[in-house]
């Protein structure tokens, strides 16, 4: 059994911690530069306002219900994702962050009832972090995934729980039965139109299809997904994007490792994984944050049930950037901060938040002239590696096996990480 915490409008959640005055309003949160809306609460959907729409073409009237609107606090929103971690990690012994704000989790071995866990899990983060959550369990983590988002259908204001036991079990069929393939993790939009044009219009017909046919028609991996609706746990998470909205490359080592310099060619290997997605994508990076899992005989500290906790931070860079040099660079960093001499360790995991179109990208004062340069030095490396082998080129050598601030005029405090930014408080 796998279950998926989800917080619930995240940024904005983040944003209303700090300013209850928020509540009720409606709350937009924008992208990089703040250029568009990425991020809405209710209200604000309630009001029409559709993701991605610019800022400055955002209805005046709007103003007539309390808009407020905030830049992105990606320090802010890191903190509050590892402390979010670090709450279920103390309950479940494994914690997969897939997002920042997205996490799954393996209950192989929990024997706690299963609905008693969801409830506790999401009053845990509700109470301790301050954020709602949705907890979606089922036998897969594409059911998983699903079932949160039934959670979210029915109640994005609060926390709420979903547990499917059984593939077959009548509830998920009548929402296969009435969802398009669409709506299943992984298939995007034009895949889905491919399904619908081939007659495959519900999830539930996608559960049911060949997966012969998925493979020759389509890939491994839709042909993986539809087993997994069937509750054949065969889908990693790994190297998938969530939504087009992150980026995640990751691998379990053949030995655990205790050697910063093989965790840094890892680490490496996995930023050079993760440029050549986002420029494959076209997108550009604004977070960056790794996960170091720790092996099974770890001497990190643990929760009160006795379990392992995972390592993971987050780093806001100074302008998006697609640059693998770059990527690697802040990497490393955030390797430095959470490396432990002497600690073993599973698995490292590189994810790219934040994102943005490369294409309409104005560079900032800080990129300087030489941006364009950048782009063309990482179009000459993907095309040399596209012709000669994925390895030719490399970040130095491989073996066998400067804070700049974005601009952000309606940036609130970054309260949990900087003293100076705490709220002021007079007493006369």
């Amino acid at each position: 059994m796998y279950a998926l915490i989800d917080c619930n409008n995240f940024y904005v959640a983040c944003e209303r911690l700090f300013d209850p005055a928020l509540y009720g309003k409606p709350v937009g949160v924008l992208s990089n530069n703040d250029g568009c809306i990425v991020a809405r609460s209710e209200e604000l959907k309630a009001l029409g306002v559709a993701m991605g729409t610019p800022a400055h073409l955002l209805p005046p009237e709007l103003a007539h219900h309390g808009l407020v609107l905030r830049s992105s606090n990606y320090t802010l929103y890191g903190d509050l994702s590892e402390r979010v971690q670090r709450v279920l990690a103390a309950e479940v012994p494994e914690v997969d962050p897939y997002s920042i704000d997205e996490y799954f989790l393996d209950l192989k071995g929990v024997t706690k009832p299963l609905e008693p866990l969801a409830q506790r899990l999401a009053g845990l983060v509700e109470r301790r972090v301050g954020i709602p959550v949705s907890v979606g369990i089922a036998p897969t983590r594409t059911l998983a995934k699903l079932a949160n988002h039934c959670v979210k259908q029915r109640n994005r204001h609060h926390s709420d729980i979903q547990v499917f036991r059984k593939a077959d079990d009548p509830g998920l069929i009548q929402w296969l039965q009435n969802m398009p393939p669409g709506a299943v993790w992984g298939i995007g939009g034009r895949l889905n139109a491919r399904l619908m044009a081939l007659g495959i219009d519900t999830a539930f017909k996608l559960r049911n299809a060949s997966p012969g046919w998925l493979r020759h028609r389509f890939n491994v991996v839709l042909a993986r997904t539809a087993s997994e609706l069937k509750g054949d746990d065969c889908l990693a998470p790994d190297g998938l994007l969530a939504a087009r909205h992150s980026i995640r490359c990751s691998r379990s080592f053949g030995r655990v490792l205790t050697n910063p310099a093989q965790l840094g060619e890892a680490l490496r290997f996995h930023c050079e994984r993760a440029g050549v997605k986002l420029r494959r994508e076209g997108q550009l990076a604004s977070l960056i944050g790794i996960s170091l899992t720790p092996g099974p005989f770890d001497r990190t500290p643990r929760g009160r049930n006795g379990h392992r906790h995972g390592l993971c931070h987050w780093l806001t860079l100074p302008f998006p950037t697609a640059d693998t040099v770059r990527l690697n660079l802040y990497a490393q960093q955030l390797l430095k901060h959470l490396y432990q001499p002497g600690q073993r360790y599973q698995k490292i995991t590189v994810m790219l938040e934040g994102l943005s179109p490369q294409q309409g990208h104005q560079p900032s004062l800080f990129e300087g002239s030489e941006s364009g340069q950048r782009l063309q030095l990482m179009k000459t490396w993907d095309d040399i590696n596209q012709r000669y082998g994925a390895t030719a080129l490399t970040l130095g050598p491989r073996t066998s096996k400067a804070d700049w601030q974005m601009r952000s005029a309606r940036r609130s405090g970054r309260f949990t990480t900087h003293m100076a930014e705490l709220p002021q408080v007079t007493l006369r």
